[in-house]
C-alpha cells in the first residue's frame, strides 16, 4: 500500500485515539510549523494530539504558540499511552533522541520529512525530497485527505515554508510552493505580524552575538569555504544563558565567492553542532554523512563531541577534497 494511503487508513481507524507529534531538537520554523499543521489535521479525525518538545522554542517563533495549542515536555505525558507516534522533519532518530522512548512506545510510528538522507526508521515513512519543506508536505496531505485549514494551521504551515525556503530565495522553492502559500495566506492569519515576528525582532543580544561570531570568520579553499564559530569561551564571555544563532550561516553565505559555509556552534552539553550551507552545486549532505550527519544538498549538519579546532580541521580537509 502507498505510504500516504497507509497513513490515511491509520487516521481513519477510530480505535487509534492518541497521537504523539515530535518536532526535532533545536527546533526551527519548519518542524514547528509543520507540527501545528499536522496537529490540526489529526483533530479532524477526532484524535487527541500532543506536541512534545523538551527544548525551548526560539523567541522569533514563540508567537505560533500563543493560543490554546502548547508544546508539552516529556514528563508531562508520562501517563499517556500513544497509539500513533509521528516524527516531523527529522531525518534520523537521534534528532529527537531525548524522546526516542516515547516514539517507540506507540502502537504505530510515522515519519514525515523531506530530507534526502532520511533513514526511513518508522513503520510508515512519507518522504518527499522534492518538497520545499515538511510544512509543504503537511499541506499536501491535508489537501489529499480532504481536510480543512484555519488561521492557526495556515499560519504554522506558512511559517514552515517561508523559513525553510529562506523567504523563497533557496532552490528548494518550486512553482507549487507559491500556489500553496497563496492558499495559506487566504486562511486570514496576520501576515504582517508573522513577518515582523520571524524576521524583524532581533534582540540587542543577538546582534552583539552576530558581531562576535563574524569576528571568527576564516576563509579557506581560495575563498570558496567560509568557517565561523561560536565557542564555549565566547558564550561564557558574553554571559549568554541562551543564544539565538538562526541566520548566521545565511549571512556568511552572502559573501561573494563563498560556495560553502560552515558554522560550528558550542552546545551546553559540551558537544558541538555543525551547520553547513552551499550556494551553487556543492552537496553538503555528502560531507555531513562522513560525520554521521545528514540533511539536504544545500543545507546539512551533524553533531560532534570533538573539539572545535578538530572539527574545523577535519571539515576543511573534507570540503577541500570535495570541491
Amino acid at each position: 500500500m502507498d505510504q500516504t494511503q497507509a497513513f490515511k487508513k491509520m487516521l481513519d481507524d477510530r480505535s487509534l485515539e492518541t497521537v504523539l507529534i515530535l518536532p526535532h531538537n533545536m527546533p526551527d520554523g519548519d518542524t514547528l510549523g509543520a507540527c501545528i499543521g499536522l496537529y490540526h489535521l489529526i483533530t479532524q479525525y477526532n484524535k487527541k494530539g500532543y506536541i512534545v518538545l523538551n527544548d525551548d522554542i526560539p523567541s522569533n517563533l514563540s508567537f505560533l504558540f500563543e493560543g490554546d495549542l502548547k508544546c508539552c515536555k516529556s514528563d508531562e505525558v508520562t501517563n499517556v499511552n500513544f497509539d500513533i507516534c509521528i516524527a516531523v522533519d527529522a531525518g534520523e532518530t537521534k534528532l529527537f533522541e531525548d524522546r526516542i522512548a516515547l516514539f517507540k512506545s506507540g502502537k504505530h510510528t510515522v515519519c514525515i520529512d523531506h530530507h534526502k538522507t532520511n533513514t526511513r526508521y518508522a513503520e510508515i515513512n512519507i518522504i518527499d525530497v522534492e518538497a520545499s519543506s515538511t510544512g509543504e508536505i503537511i499541506y499536501l496531505l491535508t489537501e489529499t485527505f480532504g481536510g480543512t485549514l484555519n488561521k492557526h494551521s495556515g499560519e504554522g504551515l506558512y511559517a514552515a515554508i517561508v523559513t525553510d525556503t529562506g523567504s523563497f530565495r533557496y532552490s528548494n522553492t518550486r512553482p507549487i510552493t507559491f500556489k500553496i502559500c497563496e492558499k495559506l495566506v487566504e486562511t486570514g492569519f496576520d501576515f504582517n505580524r508573522l513577518n515582523v515576528e520571524i524576521f524583524q525582532t532581533k534582540s540587542y543580544e543577538k546582534l552583539l552575538l552576530l558581531n562576535k561570531v563574524f569576528d571568527t570568520l576564516k576563509l579557506y579553499c581560495d575563498g570558496k569555504c567560509a568557517v565561523v564559530k561560536l565557542s564555549k569561551h565566547l558564550v561564557d564571555n558574553l554571559a549568554l544563558a541562551e543564544y539565538d544563532t538562526d541566520g548566521i550561516v545565511e549571512f556568511v553565505r552572502d559573501i561573494k565567492g563563498v560556495e560553502v559555509v560552515v558554522f560550528i556552534r558550542y552546545l551546553n552539553d559540551g558537544a558541538h553542532k555543525v551547520s553547513m550551507r552551499s550556494k551553487y552545486n556543492f552537496d553538503v549532505s555528502e560531507v555531513a554523512l562522513l560525520f554521521n550527519g545528514g540533511g539536504h544538498t544545500k543545507a546539512a549538519g551533524f553533531k560532534s563531541v570533538d573539539s572545535i579546532e578538530e572539527i574545523e580541521v577535519k571539515l576543511v580537509d573534507a570540503i577541500s577534497k570535495a570541491l
